[in-house]
């Protein structure tokens, strides 16, 4: 059995420490671009959902103005 010295541990330290800082810059810059393009799909589908609920609230308005014309009409 072999026994590492004080300075070899250090040196395994210092390599294990820069392989996973690296390995985690990496994760991050591939992730990262894909976060940017889930969040762009995620606001571009909000902002669908949004004037579609903007275009039912004008139909529902539309609709209203109609019945209470047909309402007063037949009063």
């Amino acid at each position: 059995m072999t026994v590492m010295d004080q300075a070899q541990l250090d040196d395994l330290k210092q390599f294990i420490t820069a392989t996973v800082s690296q390995s985690e810059a990496r994760l991050e810059e591939r992730l990262g671009g894909r976060i940017d393009r889930l969040e762009q799909k995620m606001d571009d589908g909000f902002a669908g959902i949004a004037e579609a609920i903007e275009q039912i609230h004008d139909h529902n308005a539309e609709t209203d103005r109609r019945l209470t014309k047909l309402e007063q009409r037949h009063a």
